[in-house]
Formats: C-alpha cells, structure tokens, sequence
C-alpha cells in the first residue's frame, strides 16, 4: 500500500493538483476515481508491475484533473504528453485486459 501512496504522490505533483488523495484496494475494475472523496480505488487482485500501477494511478489523475469521467481527445492529449501516443496505447489495452 505504502509504494502506491508513494506513487499517488509523485503523480500528483506532476500535475500540480494539491487535493489530498487516498488510495483504497478493493476487488473491482482495475481502477476507479470519486471526485467528491478524492479516492482512487485499485483492484487489489491484480497482478501488475509497476509501470503500469503508475499508469493506473496517472489515468485516474487525469480524470480528476479534467474533472470527467469520459476518455476524451483532451484526456487522451493529457496522457500522451506524459508518456507518448504508443505507450498510452499499449498501456489502454493492458488497462482493458487487466494487466
């Protein structure tokens, strides 16, 4: 728990959002965001390394940051400019299969 703390951290430095975050591990989706409790819940079953934990954790971030749920051309732009067209590519498919 405390590496994906660590994670939410630096992310959202990155994206100079201030709101405190928490993260909750529940059996669900890969990942989800409230905007009203400020949780990021990930699904603690899953078997990840950790590029793709920062990416869940960066996926999440963006929505708040854009304050939608929706994967937009604007969210989509947001992620590329932190990682790269191809990378968010491989990382979207992996996000739908769960790793």
């Amino acid at each position: 728990m405390n590496k994906y703390k660590a994670i939410l951290e630096e992310e959202r430095k990155d994206f100079g959002i201030n709101d405190d975050f928490k993260i909750i591990m529940k059996k669900m989706k890969a990942a989800s965001i409230s905007f009203k409790t400020r949780i990021i819940r990930i699904n603690k079953e899953l078997d990840c390394d950790q590029e793709f934990i920062n990416y869940l954790i960066y996926h999440e971030l963006a929505h708040f940051k854009l304050g939608t749920e929706l994967h937009s051309k604007e969210f989509l732009k947001l992620l590329n400019s932190k990682l790269g067209e191809e990378k968010v590519k491989i990382l979207e498919k992996r996000y739908s299969e769960r790793c």
